[in-house]
């Protein structure tokens, strides 16, 4: 049982629908009563909700296309910069291949050869050194005869 009482609803002994009022027949100047003022300000509110609402869905919409426009362009934009790298990568692909076919070891023996700084009869690419490693000396398959540099 609970120490706190409150108080008890008392029911009306009236009834809560009241008859209406009897119309008379006497024509008389339209009255406003409060029924019909509330009937004629509902439909105003209910245009005004309706009108909020549009404007919302319409401003949602326009947010949304706006997005999807952003969007769009910037996939334009990212598709064009890979373009871009792929044709630069193809570039310089390109001018690696000629740089190191410029360096090939029978290029630049036909190159000394032409100019008469050699006589190569073979060439050979030897294996990768390291640089901080002394070469070995060189042997040579064919002999060498050696003459003072002041003789020539």
């Amino acid at each position: 049982m609970s120490i706190i009482n409150l108080p008890r609803r008392i029911q009306p002994t009236t009834p809560r629908h009241r008859s209406p009022k009897p119309v008379p027949n006497k024509p008389s100047a339209p009255s406003t009563s409060r029924t019909t003022r509330f009937e004629s300000k509902q439909p105003a509110v209910r245009n005004r909700l309706l009108v909020k609402s549009a404007a919302v869905v319409i401003l949602a919409l326009v947010v949304s296309v706006f997005g999807a426009l952003e969007n769009a362009q910037r996939q334009v934009q990212l598709h064009n910069n890979q373009t871009e790298l792929l044709n630069l990568e193809s570039s310089y692909a390109v001018q690696l291949g000629t740089v190191s076919n410029l360096s090939a070891p029978n290029v630049i023996a036909s190159n000394a050869a032409s100019l008469h700084l050699v006589d190569p009869r073979s060439v050979s690419q030897i294996a990768a050194t390291s640089l901080s490693d002394p070469l070995r000396t060189p042997v040579f398959t064919t002999p060498v005869i050696v003459t003072p540099r002041t003789s020539r």
